[in-house]
């Protein structure tokens, strides 16, 4: 397993390094085999294909929606992201577009919440959003993130959606 990688962005004297999260390929993957399925399942008996064509129409279906409905195009977008997490902020990097690299401070985010196909939203006080995707162990993330606001800001608004230790895993 290869080591995740440290924040270029400099960090603040007073500010401690507490992880990286970065897509994972995997995530991507299960996403398009399982539309694929669903897609087969729904329009196999709607259609009246017998249940023998359903595997040929789930590969089809499945790379139709990776390919055609830009599920492919969003993963080369995000492969990249990376996000480092410290006892003040938030920072966004990603290798292949560096123009696009923020911080936001840990007061700034408003609410984490969990959304399907493993993303998390952060809800920012400013009422912007910004998702994380396809995050490997999203719960995981939503409680490091939760913890590290807490530890900031003594108190959070959502303080009793930050799961369990062994709900995260």
């Amino acid at each position: 397993m290869s080591e995740l990688p440290n924040p270029t962005t400099t960090l603040l004297d007073d500010e401690a390094f507490l992880g990286t999260f970065v897509p994972d390929i995997g995530v991507f993957i299960q996403r398009s085999l399982i539309v694929g399925l669903i897609t087969a399942v729904f329009f196999g008996p709607v259609i009246g294909v017998p249940a023998q064509y359903w595997l040929p129409i789930m590969a089809f279906t499945t790379v139709f929606s990776a390919f055609i409905f830009d599920d492919y195009t969003s993963w080369l977008r995000h492969r990249n992201d990376q996000w480092h997490l410290t006892s003040l902020r938030l920072i966004y990097e990603n290798t292949n577009e560096p123009e696009l690299n923020a911080t936001v401070n840990l007061a700034d985010i408003h609410t984490t919440k969990r959304t399907l196909w493993k993303n998390l939203r952060l809800d920012f006080e400013t009422g912007q959003a910004v998702m994380m995707k396809y995050l490997a162990k999203p719960r995981s993330v939503e409680r490091e993130i939760d913890l590290a606001r807490l530890a900031l800001m003594g108190t959070i608004a959502d303080e009793d959606d930050i799961p369990d230790a062994e709900d995260a895993t």
